[in-house]
């Protein structure tokens, strides 16, 4: 978990200073800077994360209530009334943490500079026009979870030997989720073994989803790394345990 804190510190610095740098020359007052970090400030280590981001905003000689002002929106519900609320603030920099955050201010603003910070692929979700030229006004750094599809398909098929379906349950209604999924079907196929998936797009669907894979006589499942899981890390690991599952998850603080 220190080593993600330390990316976020560095995150925290290159994201505000890129387009602040001409704006702090010109001697005009403070920035405003909409930051949506995913998870609850109850939390502690998200708000470490929180506080790693401010880090690097010091250590980049970047003031609070002098250069920048923090407005700082939690990502706990709806994506698109939070960045709505932080635009109505009056941000002059959207710096959205995740997909959906992402997603959302791309869809709301397109002349405000945005800078994500932790999403999948941003091609995929129309944030960028490519990778070494971003275009419009967002650009920022992607998480590397879709690449380690064929990890988790590695590891699924360690633990269910001699079986060759591993079960796989994924967010639907998330941005990303559609291309983490189709990834992992490659890498799955690659490896010789066959994706049984169970999509869900509300917690609600839960336990109702872990039932039906269990019935199909499964004993292990990838649970697709999203925001969704994240948040509800603690309910699908209960559920997981409650109808006899294995949980092979991507975030650290869920492993």
């Amino acid at each position: 978990m220190s080593s993600r804190r330390e990316f976020i510190t560095l995150l925290g610095g290159a994201a505000a200073a890129w387009p602040l740098a001409a704006r702090a020359q010109q001697g005009k007052g403070p920035v405003r800077l909409g930051f949506l970090p995913i998870g609850s400030p109850s939390n502690a280590y998200d708000r470490s994360l929180v506080e790693a981001f401010q880090q690097g905003l010091r250590k980049v000689g970047l003031i609070e209530n002098r250069d920048i002002i923090l407005d700082v929106v939690w990502m706990s519900g709806d994506p698109d009334q939070a960045v709505s609320e932080v635009l109505r603030r009056g941000a002059e920099l959207l710096i959205p943490s995740g997909s959906s955050a992402s997603v959302a201010a791309k869809g709301q603003t397109s002349t405000i500079p945005i800078v994500f910070l932790n999403v999948g692929d941003p091609m995929a979700m129309g944030l960028v026009e490519s990778l070494s030229r971003p275009g419009r006004n967002a650009t920022g750094f992607s998480d590397i979870l879709a690449e380690l599809s064929g990890k988790f398909v590695d590891l699924a098929r360690e633990v269910i030997k001699p079986q060759t379906t591993v079960d796989y349950l994924w967010h639907t209604a998330w941005p990303d989720g559609q291309n983490r999924h189709h990834a992992t079907e490659q890498a799955a196929q690659a490896a010789g073994m066959k994706l049984r998936s169970k999509g869900i797009a509300d917690i609600a669907e839960l336990d109702d989803a872990l039932r039906a894979i269990k019935q199909n006589g499964s004993t292990t499942l990838i649970v697709q790394p999203s925001p969704f899981t994240y948040g509800q890390r603690g309910r699908i690991i209960a559920s997981a345990m409650k109808n006899g599952l294995g949980t092979i998850f991507g975030f650290p603080v869920a492993a």
